[in-house]
């Protein structure tokens, strides 16, 4: 992201905070259910839902360009299982608006031509091979996301690993550190929570919490010590410390300053909580009049690391700059 970009993002977050407007900054697109895999954790695979045209997906993405949108993950699924992802990413990147990705990794090899213009690219890695192809449900899994990481990085591509703390992969954390360290690159911790669309019953994925607890003062311990790896900021790994109760204790500003946009169009302030509404349609209404419409997130709060450093950022945590100036380069 240019500067002239991150400086307007920081003037139009102040409108937000202080004059109550809603200004699109961050949206995740969600852009197919389709996936390859079948982690443990998500049900997005085995959830029904249309998709959007590239035509329709092309014109939300003007209409977010003329909101003040900055910067767009596009996500599923796996969003390189769609065949016009390329020509995806280049129209996001010519209406200058930065392109990430989130990814299992499977297809980058494959598909690296394509995403040339993606500024930041998220690979998925729960922990060691065993452990990682196990919550995948998919042996191989590990490979291939290793692949990727280093086909992304020999093309120039920022990458980020992004880790779903769960318990199998609790005592695993600094392993993931450590590729991270290894290929000078961000991991991003975030705890296990269910999805709007996400499987029902994870009891036995949570982790224990006094053993969860530990293995976060750890990752605190090294953050303390210097170590530049993780995305997270310090202020981030001491509100995950408190998972599950957050209790509150940060303001939430989903549907405020960033969104998502299902694969239907329907758009979701937040995909970890489930809407006693119907939520407004995109392609129904166009993304203004949706936006406009987007019910008042009510929940106790997460540790999703994103959306965590934007809701450290709209309650004036400054110390948060440092890590967000580095994520978005």
């Amino acid at each position: 992201m240019k500067l002239k970009d991150k400086i307007e993002s920081g003037y139009s977050a102040l409108k937000v905070v202080l004059f109550n407007k809603r200004i699109p900054l961050a949206v995740r697109f969600q852009l197919t259910n389709r996936c390859d895999h079948r982690c443990l954790y998500c049900n997005v695979w085995n959830t029904k839902s249309e998709k959007l045209s590239t035509e329709e997906v092309f014109s939300l993405l003007n209409e977010l360009k003329r909101m003040g949108t900055k910067t767009i993950s596009f996500s599923g699924g796996e969003p390189l299982l769609r065949e016009d992802i390329g020509e995806i990413i280049d129209y996001c990147k010519n209406l200058n608006i930065s392109p990430s990705m989130n990814s299992r990794g499977a297809l980058i090899e494959k598909k690296i031509r394509e995403l040339k213009n993606l500024d930041q690219i998220k690979v998925s890695i729960d922990g060691p091979e065993e452990i990682h192809d196990f919550l995948a449900r998919k042996k191989g899994a590990y490979q291939q996301s290793i692949r990727a990481v280093e086909t992304a990085l020999a093309h120039g591509l920022q990458v980020i690993l992004t880790t779903t703390i769960t318990r199998f992969n609790l005592d695993h954390l600094e392993f993931v550190l450590e590729l991270a360290e290894r290929y000078n690159i961000l991991v991003a911790f975030q705890p296990l929570k269910r999805l709007a669309r996400g499987v029902e019953d994870m009891d036995d994925l949570y982790p224990e919490v006094e053993k969860y607890k530990r293995a976060i003062e750890r990752l605190i311990l090294l953050k303390k010590k210097g170590n530049k790896h993780m995305r997270n900021s310090l202020i981030g790994l001491k509100h995950i410390w408190h998972w599950p109760d957050y209790n509150g204790r940060l303001p939430c500003a989903a549907g405020k300053i960033f969104c998502i946009i299902e694969t239907n169009g329907d758009l979701y302030p937040c995909d970890r909580i489930r809407y006693p509404v119907k939520l407004p349609n995109c392609r129904e209404l166009g993304f203004e009049r949706a936006f406009a419409m987007l019910p008042q997130v009510d929940c106790d709060g997460c540790g999703f690391c994103g959306t965590l450093e934007l809701n450290l950022l709209m309650s004036f945590r400054l110390d948060i700059l440092s890590t967000i100036w580095k994520v978005f380069k």
